[in-house]
């Protein structure tokens, strides 16, 4: 499927016979020259000259992925998420604390930090399959891959449900509204995270949205939820240095790929150095502004995401919601609401967004032979973030609880730099490292100030 520039045999010694001497075979076009170009394979050996763009690149920059080392540590990674939600299921089942009520939170109850734990690292590398080579190599609509990612979230609410609760579930209005708020700011927000970590990849995307996500659920906390600010200055000065991070943060990516340029610069003027298999990186698809600002959209629907099942557990006056009142606790309780909105709004959304594509003729591709199975494992794994976050919220509130689980920037950061390889030269790896221990400072000091 790659696009095959030349295609020349090889001699006894695996050589080139003479490079540029006419033995070389233009295939100026693929779909008519790739039988030929088999044959010549199935005759003796052939070296494939193969297009630079090739669709297997990683948008975003980076190494090329292996596509069977990636769905390795995808495998790893889901055994890692599950022991995390399976630890938060028996410690709610043979240790269960009582929630705390009225705004309160509960710092001494393990189960808080458990989940912490678990949405922290569950979170760090809950997209990673968005990077699938399949995925990248068909270029997938967005809202087609997220529509997959909610089917899975649908599938995971039920059992988790039944493992977990001990009362048949109920389903009101008042839930099923909350959770069709909770699908809309989930599908939104994943909709706008799929297409920052594309176009200014993993990393860079994932710090962004964690500082505005760490922003926003203080905000949501203090000014809704019975939270105060004791220092106005510690508060203003923590938002100035998260903005700061968010800043560096797009710094780190600007001069990685001026660095990816010049490298690419050099190799086109001397032969290729890289490992076979392997195709040197390329700087991120797509307009840095537009990352920016949909990396800073979904950290806003991120921050509000626990906002639903914090009016499911307390009420609202204001609003004329009643409090939850069952015997099962609140994050239990609402996911088979939440599973319901997902099935309402999800088809809502998705014609929403394909009806201009439509009225010009134009239908979504699903990819499900590329796309269907990395789709369904990334919503499985947001499903289970999500699901470790919730407790998190109902012990150490919105606006500490919540906040906390978005440390996972420093796992999103090592992704990024360690095995996707999209930040790359030590002056833009120390300027995003930098970035994330402002942005983390800025989380602190807010924390404090509050």
């Amino acid at each position: 499927e790659d696009k095959v520039l030349m295609a020349c045999p090889l001699d006894a010694q695996g050589m080139v016979p003479r490079l540029g001497g006419g033995h070389g075979k233009d295939v100026p076009d693929v779909i008519e020259d790739l039988e030929e170009v088999k044959d010549l394979q199935a005759a003796a050996p052939v070296l494939l000259v193969v297009a630079q763009d090739s669709p297997s690149e990683c948008p975003s920059g980076g190494a090329t992925l292996n596509p069977r080392r990636h769905w390795l540590v995808a495998a790893a990674s889901f055994v890692v998420f599950a022991a995390f939600v399976v630890a938060t299921v028996l410690l709610d089942r043979l240790h269960r604390v009582e929630p705390p009520s009225g705004g309160a939170i509960d710092m001494s109850a393990p189960i808080g930090w458990v989940t912490v734990c678990g949405a922290v690292v569950i979170f760090g590398g809950a997209g990673i399959m968005i990077k699938a080579p399949s995925v990248q190599k068909v270029d997938c609509d967005c809202m087609v891959f997220h529509m997959y990612n909610s089917v899975a979230l649908v599938l995971l609410c039920f059992p988790l449900y039944l493992v977990g609760s001990n009362e048949a579930p109920v389903f009101s209005v008042t839930g099923v509204a909350l959770g069709a708020l909770f699908a809309t700011l989930w599908i939104v927000l994943r909709v706008l995270y799929f297409v920052s970590v594309n176009a200014i990849g993993y990393a860079v995307a994932s710090a962004i949205g964690n500082a505005a996500t760490i922003f926003t659920s203080f905000t949501w906390g203090v000014a809704a939820f019975g939270g105060s600010v004791s220092s106005v200055p510690g508060a203003a000065c923590s938002l100035a240095l998260m903005v700061l991070g968010i800043f560096l943060s797009t710094l780190s990516s600007r001069i990685s790929d001026a660095s990816l340029r010049r490298e690419q610069a050099l190799r086109a003027l001397s032969p290729p150095t890289t490992p076979q298999g392997e195709r040197p990186a390329k700087p991120p698809a797509g307009s840095m502004l537009s990352g920016v600002a949909c990396a800073i959209g979904m950290g806003v629907g991120n921050g509000s995401l626990m906002v639903p099942l914090t009016l499911f557990q307390r009420g609202s006056p204001l609003l004329g919601l009643p409090a939850y009142e069952g015997s099962d606790l609140a994050a239990l309780a609402f996911l088979p609401s939440l599973a319901a909105g997902v099935l309402v709004m999800q088809p809502v959304l998705f014609l929403l967004y394909w009806a201009p594509s439509l009225r010009k003729g134009i239908r979504p591709r699903f990819h499900v032979a590329n796309v269907a199975l990395p789709g369904l494992l990334t919503g499985t794994f947001w499903g289970m973030g999500y699901f470790c976050a919730m407790f998190t919220t109902i012990y150490l509130g919105q606006a500490v609880g919540y906040s906390l689980t978005q440390l996972c920037l420093v796992l999103s950061g090592l992704w990024g730099i360690l095995y996707f390889r999209e930040i790359q030269g030590g002056v833009a790896i120390a300027t995003f490292s930098l970035a994330s221990v402002v942005i983390l400072s800025g989380a602190v000091l807010y924390s404090l100030s509050c």
